[in-house]
């Protein structure tokens, strides 16, 4: 079948796509839950992640270079109100006033002693990056908790990327890996440690240790790393830390699930090793993985107001989607995005204005035609001052990622659906979040 939009087409990404929103610094506690109360699956934890607000909002991409991965391109800033995201998202005004979290930050332990790190858990990209405490010259790595390899005694040194485990004959003998990032860019050289999840999920895993770090976006950054968790894009195997995780058996099973909160304080959480029921407000719709390196499925099409936009999905590798709990907002090709946003004809003045609904068609594992739909409270931003509402919706353009350009379902889709990613099955369960009520 020939594609009718074949631009929205796309194989196998070959540049992870993490968007994620610079933020200032706080902190906050971190806790672990446990299922073992009929709730959730047995061995299984649940790590609290907490949501974050941000002034002077920034949007930064992402990305990871080195010795097997191109450099990725800066997508360009969008600044929105930042009263947006400096009031109580539970304050009510008429419409009701929205604002979403632009980052969740849970924590991670390296080393033995642990030591504890702010981390951003990323469906799209596939490395552990720990800012060094070698890195001495850089404020962005001195403004954040750093990794002392010495102070490890599981600590190894990793010579170069296509031996996990050899270590550096001398000082000179050690690969060096550059990390670029849309804002800045770091460089760091390899390292193997013991990697534990809540203090109880642990196994041995590579990474990057981070020697220098540019001040954007590193500096005023809330998290102090990135974990990675796409399937198959880590630099090489040993660097794909949940799956070193399973080959440990730590898990009850290879999977893992994301809850986030629809506002500022309804709470959010990964959990490993399983997923959780009671998260779930109807039941889970699974999909196939399409391409085996990102959480990638297939779309059959796109439905705003419940009308089919009639994309032409039907040919190989067309209208590709990506799960990515990195990105702040949803991403696509250029024309797409241009096309949803004729549909809805959101502007920045909203006052009493109502908009549509906006759907992710897919053909389920079971061979069903299941539509995924965002109400307009799930995809924007919708704030009331001195009588006038202000909207800004979460839909970005994206420019081709390497090869042939795809849709990017970040946060507001994974705030709308409770979603499983199976590592053993390969696939993707989707269902409505089960939110607080709202007050």
């Amino acid at each position: 079948m020939k594609c009718s939009l074949c631009r929205f087409s796309g194989g196998h990404l070959q540049l992870p796509v993490l968007l994620i929103f610079v933020v200032s610094q706080g902190s906050a506690g971190i806790s672990v839950r446990r299922n073992t109360d009929g709730q959730g699956e047995a061995g299984a934890i649940s790590l609290t992640l907490h949501a974050s607000p941000s002034s002077g909002l920034q949007a930064h991409r992402w990305g990871v270079s080195g010795s097997t991965r191109p450099s990725r391109h800066q997508i360009g800033q969008h600044h929105i109100l930042t009263s947006f995201l400096a009031r109580d998202t539970r304050r009510r005004e008429t419409p009701p006033s929205l604002v979403h979290a632009i980052d969740y930050v849970g924590e991670v332990q390296v080393g033995s002693p642990p030591q504890s790190f702010r981390v951003l858990f990323d469906t799209g990209s596939g490395n552990l990056i720990l800012p060094s405490s070698r890195c001495k010259e850089s404020p962005a790595c001195r403004s954040h908790r750093t990794y002392n390899a010495s102070a490890s005694k599981t600590s190894q040194q990793v010579a170069w990327l296509d031996n996990a485990t050899a270590g550096p004959l001398d000082a000179w003998s050690r690969d060096t890996q550059h990390v670029a990032f849309g804002a800045g860019q770091a460089w760091g050289q390899l390292a193997r440690d013991r990697v534990c999840f809540g203090g109880s999920l642990c196994a041995t895993a590579n990474f990057v240790e981070a020697l220098e770090e540019s001040d954007a976006p590193f500096r005023e950054a809330r998290w102090d790393a990135v974990v990675g968790l796409a399937p198959n894009i880590s630099l090489a195997k040993e660097y794909n830390v949940f799956a070193a995780l399973a080959e440990a058996h730590a898990l009850s099973r290879p999977a893992f699930a994301f809850f986030l909160g629809r506002g500022l304080r309804d709470g959010a959480e990964l959990t490993l090793g399983g997923w959780r029921p009671d998260r779930a407000a109807s039941p889970l719709v699974w999909a196939n993985m399409s391409d085996p390196g990102y959480w990638q499925i297939k779309l059959s099409d796109l439905v705003v107001a419940g009308k089919p936009l009639n994309l032409g999905c039907g040919c190989e590798g067309c209208c590709q989607a990506v799960l990515d709990s990195g990105s702040s907002v949803i991403m696509g090709p250029p024309f797409l995005i241009r096309l949803l946003q004729e549909k809805l004809n959101v502007s920045e003045n909203c006052t009493d204005r109502t908009f549509p609904s906006v759907g992710f068609s897919l053909q389920s594992r079971e061979g069903q035609e299941r539509t995924l739909t965002l109400e307009p409270e799930d995809y924007m931003d919708r704030e009331a001052n001195e009588g006038t509402q202000y909207c800004w919706a979460h839909f970005m353009p994206m420019e081709d990622p390497g090869r042939g350009p795809v849709l990017v379902l970040g946060m507001p889709f994974l705030r709308k659906f409770y979603t499983v990613f199976d590592f053993g099955n390969q696939a993707i369960g989707f269902a409505l979040a089960r939110q607080p009520p709202r007050d």
